[in-house]
């Protein structure tokens, strides 16, 4: 699917309420028949790339990535309604426009929309996704920083997964690594890996059995 559209991300709840809203009055229907279940083509039968278990003194305790059959790569309006089943989301059904990544860390008040994510991982983007816990420690929080600025020729960027965007974390887990491979099917496949904590040399593994040029628009931004 060709691209269309570039913005720098604003807030991430007041552009995804205004696009809802604008959505709504345009429509006339309920917020309910608007949302869009953006990953729901994924496959859900995951192959474990097994050996890539990390102990968690030196590794952060990392299980196996996963990998599944990708969601097809459609584009929408930005601002228009789009829940993923995946956590965190990888593929499906994303925002026409995507954000313009300048730094290796984003808290959760800036970020961009998971609309917009999921189009960076179209792109070849490798996300570390770090949960509440770790936003909420300002050791980890400085960890993380070094970890992302260390790979920042990799197309790596750390964004917060928080409670209010969807499922948690699996149990004792609070980093997840993401990428949208080119790879296994039609649409390619989602890989997450999850971690206890992060750690440099496990991402960086990551990213190299997952290039940023392994990916469906490699060349874009």
């Amino acid at each position: 699917m060709s691209d269309a559209v570039l913005s720098s991300p604003g807030g991430r709840r007041g552009a995804a309420l205004l696009g809802s809203v604008a959505l709504l009055v345009a429509s006339g229907c309920s917020s309910a028949e608007d949302v869009i279940d953006a990953d729901a083509s994924r496959g859900t039968v995951t192959t474990s790339n097994e050996g890539t278990t990390t102990p968690v003194v030196v590794g952060g305790g990392c299980d196996d990535e996963q990998g599944n059959p990708a969601a097809g790569p459609d584009h929408v309006d930005p601002g228009a309604a789009v829940d993923y089943d995946g956590v965190p989301p990888v593929s499906g059904i994303h925002w026409a426009q995507w954000p313009d990544i300048s730094k290796p860390v984003y808290v959760a008040e800036e970020r961009p929309e998971l609309g917009e994510l999921v189009h960076s991982q179209e792109h070849g983007w490798t996300f570390i996704w770090y949960d509440d816990s770790v936003a909420a420690d300002e050791q980890a929080m400085e960890d993380l920083g070094e970890v992302a600025e260390g790979l920042d020729d990799r197309k790596t960027v750390a964004i917060p997964w928080t409670s209010d965007d969807g499922g948690a974390l699996p149990d004792g887990k609070h980093i997840a690594i993401t990428h949208w491979s080119v790879k296994g099917g039609p649409d390619g496949t989602e890989w997450r890996q999850f971690c206890t904590s992060a750690d440099a040399d496990t991402i960086r593994a990551f990213t190299e059995r997952h290039p940023p040029t392994d990916a469906l628009e490699p060349n874009a931004p």
